[in-house]
Parts: structure tokens; C-alpha cells; sequence
């Protein structure tokens, strides 16, 4: 027999205070949850396109982000979103940090934030359109 991985199945992370932390995954990054929350409960289920995020109440938060070689933090969490310059100014209007919209040839646009946690997170707009590689040629 040969194994075979298919997916990611879940992503945990661990969050001082859950209920903030839903409210920013939930309601700021619009994921949805995969099962029912009862406040006073531990962990969260959300669904990202069918891998489970579990944000799990901890007593202590690692930080979840490295340095390369290049001496820039790296964060562990990428999420692929639709319209990314509209999400970067929704972001940006509700008054959340986000670091600089940078475009990547071949890779598109993308930007850092952190959660309330601190965890260095990325989102990415998708694989770039021919259109996207010509305006930045």
C-alpha cells in the first residue's frame, strides 16, 4: 500500500481569548463556523473551504510566524480570498493594521496582518491574470 495525503483536514490555533477571536475569524475574515458554539466552550470549529480551522482557548500563545533567511517574518496561515484590493481597504476602514499590498509575478497580490493573538497572518488574491502580469511587468 502507498499513502497517499488528499488535504489538509484541520488547522488549529491556539488563542487567549476565544470569543475576541471568533468575532475577528467569523466576523472580520467572514469564515464560517463548521459546528455549533456554546459560549464557555474551549474551541471553535470554522470551515475554510473544507478544512476545519480550530481556534482552541489556550493558557499560552506561541507565536505562530519565522524569520527567513532574508530576516522577514513569515506567517504560518495563508488564506486565499476573492477581490483582494477590496478586502485590503475593508480591512483598512475598519481600522485594522495591514502591511503593504505587494504583487508577486506569477503569484499575485497579497498582504500581512496579525490577528488579535499576534499570529503573522497572509491573505493571497489568487493566481495572477494576464492582465495582472502585464500592469506589472
Amino acid at each position: 500500500m502507498s499513502i497517499h495525503v488528499r488535504n489538509f483536514a484541520v488547522v488549529q490555533l491556539p488563542v487567549k481569548n476565544l470569543e475576541v477571536s471568533i468575532k475577528w475569524y467569523r466576523d472580520v475574515l467572514g469564515i464560517p463556523f463548521t459546528f455549533e458554539f456554546s459560549p464557555g466552550d474551549n474551541e471553535a470549529w470554522l470551515n475554510v473551504g473544507g478544512v476545519g480551522l480550530g481556534l482552541i482557548r489556550c493558557p499560552e500563545v506561541p507565536r505562530l510566524d519565522f524569520t527567513d533567511m532574508a530576516g522577514q517574518a513569515q506567517p504560518i496561515l495563508s488564506l486565499q480570498v476573492d477581490r483582494i484590493h477590496e478586502v485590503y481597504e475593508e480591512l483598512k476602514s475598519k481600522g485594522i493594521e495591514v502591511g503593504e499590498m505587494t504583487y508577486k509575478r506569477g503569484g499575485g497580490y497579497s498582504f500581512r496582518f496579525r490577528d488579535p493573538d499576534g499570529h503573522l497572518n497572509h491573505l493571497w488574491g489568487g493566481w495572477p491574470s494576464a492582465e495582472d502580469e502585464e500592469r506589472n511587468a
